[in-house]
């Protein structure tokens, strides 16, 4: 029986700044994003698995290598250890749209993973993302998700939004959401 319950993280738009038209691929291109790593440290302070999940398609695409992405990431984690706020693990989907892979959201294949590996209740868990696709991945996994919007932004009726990661994790961690 699946007893953990976990905050699956969307990392770019969410942990870090999304670069418009281009992507992450060296640690200089890289910035957390306000309030990121104080909501990551809530969320473990109260209990929560973190565990990011993310879409690469630049690896897919040529642009970048599994070695770049892992380069970014251990300096990422470095510094959320610092903060208080490590991740527990970080899933990625490395495969190009064209692909058709389960591991790309909106598709649920990391999260699945995820719960497997690591025992988790899907139902006491939350995704945050910046994006439908993300949320929609969720869905589909069991996990209800919260939507990262600028303040002002379009979001569909239904849809639970905050205006940053520190928002969601503090909405989470008061149980207001359910």
């Amino acid at each position: 029986m699946s007893s953990r319950r976990a905050v699956f993280i969307d990392r770019d738009g969410v942990i870090n700044e999304r670069l418009p038209g281009a992507y992450v691929r060296t640690w200089d291109e890289f910035r957390f994003r306000r309030g990121a790593r104080a909501g990551l440290r809530l969320l473990r302070e109260a209990g929560y698995l973190l565990i990011a999940v993310t879409n690469q398609r630049g690896i897919g695409r040529g642009l970048m290598t599994e070695g770049d992405l892992a380069q970014v990431h251990r300096r990422m984690q470095a510094e959320l250890a610092r903060a208080g706020a490590a991740l527990d693990d970080i899933l990625h989907c490395p495969h190009d749209l064209a692909a058709g892979c389960e591991c790309r959201e909106p598709r649920p294949g990391m999260l699945l993973r995820a719960i497997a590996r690591h025992g988790i209740d899907p139902a006491e868990s939350w995704i945050v993302g910046d994006s439908l696709s993300d949320l929609e991945a969720g869905e589909a996994a069991g996990v209800p998700g919260v939507l990262v919007a600028p303040r002002g932004a379009a979001v569909p009726p239904g849809v639970r939004s905050a205006g940053t990661l520190l928002a969601a994790a503090r909405l989470i961690v008061r149980g207001g959401l359910r």
